[in-house]
Protein backbone atom coordinates (compact mmCIF):
# COMPACT_ATOMS: atom_id res chain seq x y z
CA UNK A 1 0.00 0.00 0.00
CA UNK A 2 3.18 1.81 -0.48
CA UNK A 3 1.40 4.43 -3.10
CA UNK A 4 -2.15 4.61 -1.55
CA UNK A 5 -0.31 5.98 1.66
CA UNK A 6 2.00 8.00 0.14
CA UNK A 7 -0.96 9.71 -2.43
CA UNK A 8 -3.02 10.17 1.01
CA UNK A 9 -0.32 11.85 2.89
CA UNK A 10 -0.27 14.45 0.38
CA UNK A 11 -3.98 15.18 0.01
CA UNK A 12 -3.79 15.54 3.92
CA UNK A 13 -0.85 17.66 3.77
CA UNK A 14 -2.92 20.19 0.94
CA UNK A 15 -5.80 20.21 2.87
CA UNK A 16 -3.91 21.53 5.94
CA UNK A 17 -2.24 24.15 4.01
CA UNK A 18 -5.36 25.03 2.20
CA UNK A 19 -7.30 25.22 5.65
CA UNK A 20 -9.65 22.78 5.00
CA UNK A 21 -8.69 20.47 7.23
CA UNK A 22 -11.49 20.12 10.26
CA UNK A 23 -12.60 23.35 9.02
CA UNK A 24 -16.59 21.93 8.18
CA UNK A 25 -16.01 22.65 4.51
CA UNK A 26 -17.90 21.36 1.99
CA UNK A 27 -15.90 20.60 -1.26
CA UNK A 28 -17.62 19.83 -4.75
CA UNK A 29 -15.31 17.08 -6.46
CA UNK A 30 -15.28 17.55 -9.87
CA UNK A 31 -15.48 13.86 -11.36
CA UNK A 32 -14.77 12.62 -14.72
CA UNK A 33 -14.71 9.20 -14.41
CA UNK A 34 -11.12 9.10 -15.47
CA UNK A 35 -8.13 8.02 -12.51
CA UNK A 36 -6.99 11.51 -11.99
CA UNK A 37 -10.53 12.85 -10.97
CA UNK A 38 -11.47 8.85 -9.68
CA UNK A 39 -8.18 8.43 -7.50
CA UNK A 40 -9.27 12.37 -6.14
CA UNK A 41 -12.89 11.07 -4.96
CA UNK A 42 -11.55 8.22 -3.42
CA UNK A 43 -8.98 9.57 -1.42
CA UNK A 44 -11.36 12.74 -0.56
CA UNK A 45 -13.83 9.92 0.49
CA UNK A 46 -11.23 8.16 2.65
CA UNK A 47 -9.86 11.18 4.33
CA UNK A 48 -13.44 13.23 4.78
CA UNK A 49 -14.08 11.77 8.42
CA UNK A 50 -10.69 12.24 9.62
CA UNK A 51 -10.72 16.12 8.23
CA UNK A 52 -14.61 16.58 8.73
CA UNK A 53 -15.00 16.92 4.71
CA UNK A 54 -18.54 17.16 3.49
CA UNK A 55 -18.20 16.01 -0.43
CA UNK A 56 -20.59 16.33 -3.19
CA UNK A 57 -19.62 14.80 -6.85
CA UNK A 58 -20.29 16.73 -9.51
CA UNK A 59 -19.98 15.05 -13.42
CA UNK A 60 -21.19 16.85 -16.68
CA UNK A 61 -21.46 15.09 -19.63
CA UNK A 62 -19.59 16.58 -23.01
CA UNK A 63 -21.93 15.29 -25.00
CA UNK A 64 -19.68 14.68 -27.46
CA UNK A 65 -18.46 10.77 -27.35
CA UNK A 66 -21.26 9.57 -27.75
CA UNK A 67 -22.38 6.16 -25.85
CA UNK A 68 -18.97 6.47 -23.93
CA UNK A 69 -19.91 9.58 -22.43
CA UNK A 70 -23.26 8.16 -21.35
CA UNK A 71 -21.75 5.52 -19.40
CA UNK A 72 -18.76 7.80 -18.09
CA UNK A 73 -22.11 10.01 -16.58
CA UNK A 74 -23.27 6.19 -15.21
CA UNK A 75 -19.88 5.53 -13.75
CA UNK A 76 -20.03 8.76 -11.78
CA UNK A 77 -23.25 8.58 -10.21
CA UNK A 78 -22.81 5.32 -9.47
CA UNK A 79 -19.76 5.44 -7.81
CA UNK A 80 -20.85 8.51 -5.51
CA UNK A 81 -23.96 6.15 -4.61
CA UNK A 82 -21.61 3.38 -3.60
CA UNK A 83 -19.54 6.04 -1.87
CA UNK A 84 -23.03 7.11 0.20
CA UNK A 85 -22.34 10.98 -1.11
CA UNK A 86 -24.97 13.51 -3.07
CA UNK A 87 -24.18 13.88 -6.92
CA UNK A 88 -25.25 16.41 -9.98
CA UNK A 89 -24.88 15.09 -12.93
CA UNK A 90 -25.94 16.59 -16.30
CA UNK A 91 -25.20 17.08 -19.78
CA UNK A 92 -24.76 20.28 -21.79
CA UNK A 93 -23.80 20.76 -25.51
CA UNK A 94 -20.34 22.33 -25.72
CA UNK A 95 -21.00 23.09 -29.90
CA UNK A 96 -23.89 25.32 -28.47
CA UNK A 97 -21.86 26.66 -25.56
CA UNK A 98 -19.38 27.91 -28.39
CA UNK A 99 -22.09 29.35 -30.51
CA UNK A 100 -23.91 31.47 -27.86
CA UNK A 101 -20.48 32.28 -26.22
CA UNK A 102 -19.03 33.27 -29.45
CA UNK A 103 -15.87 30.82 -29.01
CA UNK A 104 -13.95 29.68 -31.55
CA UNK A 105 -12.12 27.10 -29.70
CA UNK A 106 -13.65 23.85 -28.70
CA UNK A 107 -10.97 23.35 -26.13
CA UNK A 108 -11.84 26.51 -24.53
CA UNK A 109 -15.10 26.68 -24.79
CA UNK A 110 -15.97 22.69 -23.20
CA UNK A 111 -13.18 24.59 -20.47
CA UNK A 112 -15.32 27.38 -19.64
CA UNK A 113 -19.23 25.22 -19.53
CA UNK A 114 -17.19 22.59 -17.15
CA UNK A 115 -16.45 25.49 -15.12
CA UNK A 116 -19.54 27.25 -15.13
CA UNK A 117 -21.36 24.04 -14.26
CA UNK A 118 -19.40 23.36 -11.15
CA UNK A 119 -19.70 26.98 -9.81
CA UNK A 120 -23.14 26.62 -10.05
CA UNK A 121 -23.36 23.19 -8.45
CA UNK A 122 -21.07 24.61 -5.74
CA UNK A 123 -23.20 27.84 -5.77
CA UNK A 124 -26.18 25.70 -4.69
CA UNK A 125 -24.80 24.00 -2.12
CA UNK A 126 -22.80 26.31 -0.43
CA UNK A 127 -19.36 24.71 -0.79
CA UNK A 128 -16.49 26.73 0.00
CA UNK A 129 -14.49 25.29 -3.07
CA UNK A 130 -14.25 22.84 -6.16
CA UNK A 131 -11.73 20.17 -6.05
CA UNK A 132 -9.98 19.05 -8.99
CA UNK A 133 -7.45 16.28 -9.89
CA UNK A 134 -4.89 18.18 -11.88
CA UNK A 135 -1.56 16.42 -11.69
CA UNK A 136 1.99 17.67 -12.09
CA UNK A 137 1.81 16.07 -15.50
CA UNK A 138 -1.10 18.64 -16.28
CA UNK A 139 0.74 21.68 -14.52
CA UNK A 140 3.73 20.51 -16.57
CA UNK A 141 1.51 20.52 -19.95
CA UNK A 142 -0.16 23.62 -18.96
CA UNK A 143 3.29 25.51 -18.39
CA UNK A 144 4.07 24.23 -21.89
CA UNK A 145 1.05 25.08 -23.65
CA UNK A 146 2.01 28.66 -22.32
CA UNK A 147 5.31 28.68 -23.46
CA UNK A 148 4.46 27.73 -26.92
CA UNK A 149 1.72 31.02 -26.82
CA UNK A 150 4.49 32.91 -25.79
CA UNK A 151 2.86 33.72 -22.24
CA UNK A 152 4.28 36.16 -19.29
CA UNK A 153 4.67 35.15 -15.90
CA UNK A 154 0.87 34.10 -15.23
CA UNK A 155 0.84 31.82 -17.83
CA UNK A 156 4.70 30.05 -16.60
CA UNK A 157 2.93 30.14 -13.27
CA UNK A 158 0.66 27.64 -14.41
CA UNK A 159 -1.90 26.14 -11.62
CA UNK A 160 -1.86 26.70 -8.02
CA UNK A 161 -2.89 24.49 -5.24
CA UNK A 162 -5.54 27.24 -4.01
CA UNK A 163 -6.91 29.43 -6.74
CA UNK A 164 -9.56 32.19 -7.29
CA UNK A 165 -12.50 30.76 -9.34
CA UNK A 166 -11.70 31.06 -13.73
CA UNK A 167 -15.08 31.39 -14.91
CA UNK A 168 -17.57 32.79 -14.59
CA UNK A 169 -16.42 36.15 -13.33
CA UNK A 170 -19.31 36.26 -11.00
CA UNK A 171 -18.49 33.19 -8.79
CA UNK A 172 -18.16 34.69 -5.31
CA UNK A 173 -15.41 33.81 -3.04
CA UNK A 174 -15.63 30.19 -4.88
CA UNK A 175 -12.18 28.41 -4.82
CA UNK A 176 -10.40 25.63 -7.18
CA UNK A 177 -8.15 23.21 -5.38
CA UNK A 178 -5.45 20.99 -6.88
CA UNK A 179 -4.83 18.34 -3.87
CA UNK A 180 -2.72 16.56 -6.45
CA UNK A 181 -0.30 19.02 -8.24
CA UNK A 182 2.49 16.68 -6.15
CA UNK A 183 1.12 13.61 -7.57
CA UNK A 184 1.73 12.12 -11.49
CA UNK A 185 -0.56 10.60 -13.44
CA UNK A 186 1.25 7.22 -13.55
CA UNK A 187 0.96 7.30 -9.91
CA UNK A 188 -3.52 7.64 -9.92
CA UNK A 189 -3.55 4.93 -12.02
CA UNK A 190 -1.44 2.85 -9.50
CA UNK A 191 -3.84 4.36 -6.83
CA UNK A 192 -7.13 3.25 -7.94
CA UNK A 193 -5.81 -0.27 -8.71
CA UNK A 194 -4.06 -0.63 -5.15
CA UNK A 195 -6.88 0.27 -3.53
CA UNK A 196 -9.50 -1.73 -5.68
CA UNK A 197 -11.16 0.84 -7.52
CA UNK A 198 -12.00 1.37 -10.90
CA UNK A 199 -11.62 4.21 -13.48
CA UNK A 200 -12.68 4.92 -16.55
CA UNK A 201 -10.68 5.58 -19.73
CA UNK A 202 -11.74 8.95 -21.96
CA UNK A 203 -11.24 8.09 -25.48
CA UNK A 204 -11.37 12.14 -25.99
CA UNK A 205 -7.79 12.61 -24.36
CA UNK A 206 -6.17 10.54 -27.40
CA UNK A 207 -8.16 12.81 -29.52
CA UNK A 208 -5.40 14.64 -31.80
CA UNK A 209 -7.49 17.92 -32.77
CA UNK A 210 -6.80 18.82 -29.45
CA UNK A 211 -3.72 21.08 -28.69
CA UNK A 212 -3.20 19.45 -25.26
CA UNK A 213 -3.31 15.70 -26.21
CA UNK A 214 -0.68 16.59 -28.70
CA UNK A 215 2.02 18.18 -26.53
CA UNK A 216 0.97 15.31 -24.02
CA UNK A 217 1.38 12.43 -26.80
CA UNK A 218 3.82 13.86 -29.12
CA UNK A 219 6.02 17.52 -27.29
CA UNK A 220 6.47 15.81 -23.93
CA UNK A 221 7.60 12.16 -24.91
CA UNK A 222 10.18 13.80 -27.00
CA UNK A 223 11.92 16.39 -24.83
CA UNK A 224 11.89 13.65 -22.69
CA UNK A 225 13.71 11.16 -24.89
CA UNK A 226 15.97 13.83 -26.88
CA UNK A 227 16.43 16.33 -24.60
CA UNK A 228 15.72 15.65 -20.52
CA UNK A 229 14.38 13.20 -19.40
CA UNK A 230 13.37 15.05 -16.56
CA UNK A 231 11.31 17.80 -18.92
CA UNK A 232 7.89 17.57 -17.07
CA UNK A 233 9.69 18.17 -13.62
CA UNK A 234 11.63 20.90 -14.71
CA UNK A 235 8.89 22.78 -16.00
CA UNK A 236 7.18 22.48 -12.46
CA UNK A 237 10.32 24.07 -11.38
CA UNK A 238 9.70 26.74 -13.38
CA UNK A 239 5.98 27.47 -12.18
CA UNK A 240 6.77 26.96 -8.94
CA UNK A 241 9.51 29.59 -9.51
CA UNK A 242 7.24 32.13 -11.89
CA UNK A 243 5.01 31.79 -8.64
CA UNK A 244 6.93 32.62 -6.27
CA UNK A 245 8.46 35.57 -8.13
CA UNK A 246 5.31 37.13 -9.34
CA UNK A 247 3.51 36.61 -5.55
CA UNK A 248 6.74 39.27 -4.77
CA UNK A 249 5.87 41.45 -7.87
CA UNK A 250 2.24 41.93 -6.65
CA UNK A 251 2.85 43.05 -3.44
CA UNK A 252 5.67 45.41 -4.90
CA UNK A 253 2.45 46.73 -7.01
CA UNK A 254 -0.38 46.51 -4.13
CA UNK A 255 2.38 49.64 -2.62
CA UNK A 256 1.50 51.66 -5.56
CA UNK A 257 -1.46 50.89 -6.61
CA UNK A 258 -3.67 53.20 -5.08
CA UNK A 259 -0.54 55.98 -6.67
CA UNK A 260 -1.77 54.59 -10.18
CA UNK A 261 -5.21 53.46 -10.32
CA UNK A 262 -6.94 57.01 -9.35
CA UNK A 263 -10.08 56.41 -10.33
CA UNK A 264 -11.50 52.86 -9.82
CA UNK A 265 -15.66 52.14 -11.02
CA UNK A 266 -17.72 49.31 -11.80
CA UNK A 267 -17.02 49.07 -15.58
CA UNK A 268 -13.72 52.10 -16.22
CA UNK A 269 -10.27 51.89 -14.08
CA UNK A 270 -8.58 55.17 -14.90
CA UNK A 271 -4.68 55.39 -14.34
CA UNK A 272 -2.52 58.06 -13.85
CA UNK A 273 -0.15 58.68 -17.26
CA UNK A 274 2.88 60.42 -14.98
CA UNK A 275 2.75 57.75 -12.11
CA UNK A 276 2.84 55.08 -14.81
CA UNK A 277 6.04 56.07 -16.51
CA UNK A 278 7.28 55.82 -13.40
CA UNK A 279 7.28 52.57 -12.74
CA UNK A 280 9.15 49.38 -14.37
CA UNK A 281 7.93 47.67 -17.51
CA UNK A 282 6.89 44.81 -15.48
CA UNK A 283 5.05 46.64 -12.85
CA UNK A 284 3.33 48.89 -15.62
CA UNK A 285 2.03 45.72 -17.31
CA UNK A 286 1.21 43.88 -14.23
CA UNK A 287 -1.32 47.39 -13.12
CA UNK A 288 -2.96 47.38 -16.45
CA UNK A 289 -3.79 43.17 -15.97
CA UNK A 290 -4.90 44.04 -12.75
CA UNK A 291 -6.85 47.03 -13.96
CA UNK A 292 -8.04 44.35 -16.78
CA UNK A 293 -9.73 42.28 -14.24
CA UNK A 294 -10.96 44.25 -12.60
CA UNK A 295 -13.36 45.66 -15.96
CA UNK A 296 -13.33 42.59 -17.67
CA UNK A 297 -14.12 39.69 -14.94
CA UNK A 298 -11.23 37.87 -15.27
CA UNK A 299 -8.05 37.61 -17.62
CA UNK A 300 -8.91 34.24 -19.79
CA UNK A 301 -8.42 36.12 -22.94
CA UNK A 302 -5.96 38.23 -22.22
CA UNK A 303 -2.41 37.45 -23.66
CA UNK A 304 1.25 38.49 -23.08
CA UNK A 305 0.92 40.62 -26.83
CA UNK A 306 -1.75 42.24 -25.45
CA UNK A 307 0.42 43.58 -22.41
CA UNK A 308 3.28 44.25 -24.07
CA UNK A 309 1.14 46.47 -26.62
CA UNK A 310 -1.03 48.20 -23.22
CA UNK A 311 2.69 49.10 -21.71
CA UNK A 312 4.30 50.56 -25.31
CA UNK A 313 0.78 52.86 -24.72
CA UNK A 314 1.72 53.42 -21.40
CA UNK A 315 5.35 54.61 -22.48
CA UNK A 316 4.03 56.89 -25.17
CA UNK A 317 3.58 60.30 -24.75
CA UNK A 318 1.01 60.36 -27.83
CA UNK A 319 -2.97 61.01 -27.48
CA UNK A 320 -6.15 60.28 -28.56
CA UNK A 321 -5.21 56.30 -29.44
CA UNK A 322 -7.07 53.27 -28.19
CA UNK A 323 -6.44 49.78 -27.80
CA UNK A 324 -9.26 46.21 -28.42
CA UNK A 325 -9.06 44.11 -25.38
CA UNK A 326 -10.69 40.65 -25.18
CA UNK A 327 -14.00 40.85 -23.52
CA UNK A 328 -15.26 44.70 -25.24
CA UNK A 329 -12.50 46.40 -23.34
CA UNK A 330 -10.95 49.32 -24.78
CA UNK A 331 -8.07 50.99 -23.55
CA UNK A 332 -7.46 54.64 -24.31
CA UNK A 333 -5.51 57.11 -23.70
CA UNK A 334 -6.14 60.95 -22.40
CA UNK A 335 -3.55 63.63 -21.53
CA UNK A 336 -3.22 62.91 -18.49
CA UNK A 337 -4.72 59.70 -18.06
CA UNK A 338 -4.81 55.76 -19.27
CA UNK A 339 -8.63 54.34 -19.26
CA UNK A 340 -9.34 50.77 -19.22
CA UNK A 341 -13.48 50.76 -20.04
CA UNK A 342 -16.08 48.72 -20.52
CA UNK A 343 -17.92 51.77 -22.69
CA UNK A 344 -16.33 52.56 -26.13
CA UNK A 345 -16.15 55.71 -25.31
CA UNK A 346 -15.60 56.80 -28.76
CA UNK A 347 -18.82 57.11 -31.82
CA UNK A 348 -18.13 54.50 -35.20
CA UNK A 349 -17.33 57.12 -37.47
CA UNK A 350 -19.07 54.60 -40.09
CA UNK A 351 -22.81 54.93 -40.77
CA UNK A 352 -24.97 52.27 -40.47
CA UNK A 353 -24.77 49.97 -43.99
CA UNK A 354 -28.45 49.05 -44.99
CA UNK A 355 -28.44 45.83 -48.02
CA UNK A 356 -26.52 45.82 -50.89
CA UNK A 357 -25.90 48.82 -53.34
CA UNK A 358 -25.12 48.63 -57.24
CA UNK A 359 -22.54 50.89 -57.78
CA UNK A 360 -22.55 52.23 -61.27
CA UNK A 361 -19.24 52.66 -63.26
CA UNK A 362 -18.47 55.67 -65.15
CA UNK A 363 -19.64 54.93 -68.91
CA UNK A 364 -16.37 56.07 -70.71
CA UNK A 365 -12.75 57.15 -69.72
CA UNK A 366 -12.09 60.78 -68.53
CA UNK A 367 -15.86 61.09 -66.81
CA UNK A 368 -16.60 61.13 -63.67
CA UNK A 369 -19.92 60.02 -61.85
CA UNK A 370 -20.85 59.67 -58.06
CA UNK A 371 -24.00 56.73 -56.51
CA UNK A 372 -25.54 57.68 -53.57
CA UNK A 373 -25.35 54.02 -51.19
CA UNK A 374 -27.19 54.22 -48.26
CA UNK A 375 -25.26 57.36 -46.44
CA UNK A 376 -22.37 56.71 -48.57
CA UNK A 377 -21.22 58.55 -51.97
CA UNK A 378 -19.12 57.05 -54.05
CA UNK A 379 -17.28 59.27 -56.32
CA UNK A 380 -15.63 57.68 -59.49
CA UNK A 381 -13.71 58.32 -62.02
CA UNK A 382 -12.04 56.19 -64.99
CA UNK A 383 -8.79 56.74 -66.91
CA UNK A 384 -5.44 56.05 -66.83
CA UNK A 385 -2.64 55.66 -64.08
CA UNK A 386 -1.42 58.97 -65.54
CA UNK A 387 -4.68 60.14 -65.64
CA UNK A 388 -5.82 61.30 -62.44
CA UNK A 389 -9.19 63.23 -60.90
CA UNK A 390 -8.30 66.37 -59.41
CA UNK A 391 -9.31 65.42 -55.55
CA UNK A 392 -7.52 66.47 -53.16
CA UNK A 393 -7.61 63.07 -50.88
CA UNK A 394 -5.21 61.75 -54.21
CA UNK A 395 -2.64 64.25 -52.95
CA UNK A 396 -3.11 64.07 -49.24
CA UNK A 397 -3.17 60.13 -49.34
CA UNK A 398 -6.55 59.98 -47.86
CA UNK A 399 -7.64 56.11 -46.36
CA UNK A 400 -11.11 56.63 -48.41
CA UNK A 401 -9.54 57.00 -51.59
CA UNK A 402 -8.26 53.96 -53.69
CA UNK A 403 -7.45 53.01 -57.91
CA UNK A 404 -7.81 50.17 -59.05
CA UNK A 405 -7.51 47.91 -62.32
CA UNK A 406 -10.60 48.18 -63.77
CA UNK A 407 -9.78 45.23 -66.06
CA UNK A 408 -9.66 43.39 -62.89
CA UNK A 409 -12.69 44.51 -61.37
CA UNK A 410 -14.91 43.66 -64.13
CA UNK A 411 -18.41 45.34 -65.04
CA UNK A 412 -20.87 44.21 -61.71
CA UNK A 413 -19.82 46.01 -58.63
CA UNK A 414 -22.13 46.53 -54.91
CA UNK A 415 -21.32 47.95 -51.81
CA UNK A 416 -22.08 45.79 -48.71
CA UNK A 417 -21.27 45.71 -44.82
CA UNK A 418 -19.12 42.54 -42.97
CA UNK A 419 -20.56 39.11 -43.01
CA UNK A 420 -19.61 36.05 -41.36
CA UNK A 421 -16.92 34.06 -43.08
CA UNK A 422 -15.96 37.12 -45.76
CA UNK A 423 -12.48 36.99 -46.87
CA UNK A 424 -9.56 39.25 -48.50
CA UNK A 425 -6.28 38.54 -50.71
CA UNK A 426 -4.64 41.64 -48.88
CA UNK A 427 -2.31 43.91 -50.95
CA UNK A 428 1.00 41.89 -50.94
CA UNK A 429 0.05 38.58 -50.00
CA UNK A 430 -0.45 35.32 -51.75
CA UNK A 431 -3.37 34.12 -49.87
CA UNK A 432 -6.61 35.26 -48.24
CA UNK A 433 -7.29 36.39 -44.86
CA UNK A 434 -10.82 36.32 -43.06
CA UNK A 435 -11.87 39.62 -42.57
CA UNK A 436 -12.55 39.46 -38.91
CA UNK A 437 -8.60 38.32 -38.45
CA UNK A 438 -7.86 41.26 -40.35
CA UNK A 439 -10.46 43.84 -38.27
CA UNK A 440 -8.82 42.36 -35.27
CA UNK A 441 -5.28 42.72 -36.78
CA UNK A 442 -6.10 46.66 -37.56
CA UNK A 443 -7.77 47.34 -33.91
CA UNK A 444 -11.10 47.91 -35.47
CA UNK A 445 -13.59 48.04 -32.71
CA UNK A 446 -15.96 44.85 -32.78
CA UNK A 447 -19.02 47.29 -32.67
CA UNK A 448 -17.92 48.95 -35.49
CA UNK A 449 -16.87 45.98 -38.23
CA UNK A 450 -20.22 45.67 -39.28
CA UNK A 451 -20.11 49.19 -41.01
CA UNK A 452 -17.45 49.53 -42.47
CA UNK A 453 -18.20 49.29 -46.53
CA UNK A 454 -17.00 46.55 -48.41
CA UNK A 455 -16.34 46.94 -52.14
CA UNK A 456 -17.73 43.50 -54.06
CA UNK A 457 -16.84 42.18 -57.14
CA UNK A 458 -17.77 38.52 -59.14
CA UNK A 459 -14.18 38.05 -58.32
CA UNK A 460 -14.67 38.88 -54.39
CA UNK A 461 -14.03 41.57 -52.19
CA UNK A 462 -11.70 44.50 -53.90
CA UNK A 463 -11.35 47.03 -50.89
CA UNK A 464 -12.39 46.72 -47.45
CA UNK A 465 -13.03 50.70 -47.33
CA UNK A 466 -10.72 52.89 -45.70
CA UNK A 467 -8.26 49.97 -44.71
CA UNK A 468 -6.94 47.64 -47.37
CA UNK A 469 -7.49 46.73 -51.06
CA UNK A 470 -7.30 43.56 -52.71
CA UNK A 471 -3.88 42.38 -54.44
CA UNK A 472 -5.54 41.11 -57.39
CA UNK A 473 -7.97 44.56 -58.02
CA UNK A 474 -4.25 46.58 -57.79
CA UNK A 475 -3.28 48.59 -61.07
CA UNK A 476 -0.60 47.01 -63.87
CA UNK A 477 2.87 48.05 -64.36
CA UNK A 478 1.08 49.21 -68.34
CA UNK A 479 0.43 52.80 -68.02
CA UNK A 480 -2.16 52.56 -70.59
CA UNK A 481 -4.23 50.08 -68.89
CA UNK A 482 -7.82 51.87 -67.91
CA UNK A 483 -7.86 52.20 -63.99
CA UNK A 484 -11.11 52.99 -61.59
CA UNK A 485 -10.36 55.79 -58.94
CA UNK A 486 -12.99 55.75 -56.28
CA UNK A 487 -13.71 57.97 -53.40
CA UNK A 488 -15.73 57.14 -50.15
CA UNK A 489 -17.51 60.19 -48.26
CA UNK A 490 -20.55 60.29 -46.31
CA UNK A 491 -24.05 61.59 -47.76
CA UNK A 492 -23.61 64.93 -45.92
CA UNK A 493 -22.47 67.30 -48.49
CA UNK A 494 -19.79 64.70 -49.05
CA UNK A 495 -17.49 65.88 -45.73
CA UNK A 496 -14.53 63.52 -45.84
CA UNK A 497 -14.60 60.74 -42.80
CA UNK A 498 -12.50 60.97 -39.74
CA UNK A 499 -10.23 57.73 -39.94
CA UNK A 500 -9.42 56.18 -36.36
CA UNK A 501 -6.32 56.20 -35.24
CA UNK A 502 -5.22 52.34 -34.27
CA UNK A 503 -2.41 51.22 -32.57
CA UNK A 504 0.43 49.41 -35.16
Amino acid sequence: MAIAAELERKVAAALQRAGYSNSGVTLVVGVSGGPDSSALLYVLHRLKDAHGLSLHVAHLNHNFRGQEAEDDAVFAADVATELGLPYTVVKEDPHEYQRVRGISSFEQGAREMRYAFMARVATAIRAQAVSVGHTSDDLAETVMLHVLRGSGLYGLRGMGEVSYWPWPADAGELKIFRPLLDVTKAQTAEYCREIGRTYRIDSGNYMWRFTRNKVRQDLMPRLAEDYNPQVRDALVRLARTAAEELDFVEQELDKIWSDVAVEIGADEIRFSRPAMRKLHPLLQRLALRRGYVLVAGDSTKLRETHLVAMERMSSSGRGGRFLELPGRVLLREEYRHLVLTLSPGQESPYPEINGTHEIIFPSECGVQTSTIAGSWIVTMYAGTADQKPDWESIQSGDNWTQCFNLKSIGDVVSMRGWQSGDRIQPLGMEGHKKLQDLFTDLRVPRPWRDRVPLLETEKGIAWVVGHRMSDWAKISSNPDDPVLWVRFSQNQGESSVGFFDGLD
